[in-house]
């Protein structure tokens, strides 16, 4: 009886993180703007995540099995959640007039001196450096 009870749970947590997933899928592919589609996404992607392992953490058979998808889980919550911050405040710093470090175009075509970038972080405060050293 108690094995039916953990299967039929572990089969409705997967189903609604599977819900949550699609629902974070359909997100960013219909919301308008970039900080909202990072936003569904996120917090969707997090919660599926979330109830599948829970799902699997109820049908694993030993504790320590349990403590590594536990292990697992938060390590994929830190990675998200700091890629999507990174994400989101390279969106913002590009529609507050900032440059993205790949977008080359906007160098060339700009009648400005060119400012070098930073290839390690596209987010990281820009250094200005003076492509005219003075002469000695």
């Amino acid at each position: 009886m108690f094995d039916v009870v953990v299967t039929v749970s572990a089969v409705l947590l997967c189903l609604s993180g599977a819900f949550f997933f699609l629902a974070g899928t359909l997100g960013l592919l219909r919301f308008p703007d970039a900080m909202s589609r990072i936003h569904a996404l996120t917090k969707a992607d997090n919660l599926g995540l979330g109830l599948i392992v829970l799902a699997l953490t109820i049908t694993s058979g030993s504790v320590s099995t349990a403590l590594k998808i536990l292990l697992i889980w938060l390590v994929a919550l830190a990675a998200s959640s700091s890629i999507c911050f990174l994400l989101g405040r390279n969106i913002l710093g590009q529609e507050q007039g900032g440059e993205a470090s790949g977008d080359k175009a906007a160098h060339e075509n700009s009648s400005g001196p060119s400012r070098p970038t930073n290839p390690i972080s596209p987010i990281s405060p820009k250094i200005t450096q003076n492509p005219n050293p003075p002469e000695t």
